[in-house]
């Protein structure tokens, strides 16, 4: 005995479901990823930032600058 129609279409609509689900969690994935390597660049940027700001008050401390 054959699945009737509205049996097919619901096994195809699962399938499908099913392969988007996939899909999209690969992509959340991802992006969480990169999300996560912008953080990390960011907070790179945040220390540069701060190591030159103490380096530029430590010469002027040894140039006996205010």
């Amino acid at each position: 005995m054959g699945l009737t129609m509205d049996e097919e279409l619901r096994a195809y609509l699962d399938s499908m479901t099913a392969r988007m689900n996939d899909q999209h969690e690969r992509l959340l994935n991802r992006l969480t990823g990169i999300e996560r390597d912008f953080l990390l660049v960011g907070d790179a940027l945040v220390s540069g930032r701060r190591w030159l700001d103490l380096e530029a008050r430590v010469t002027k401390l040894e140039d006996g600058k205010p």
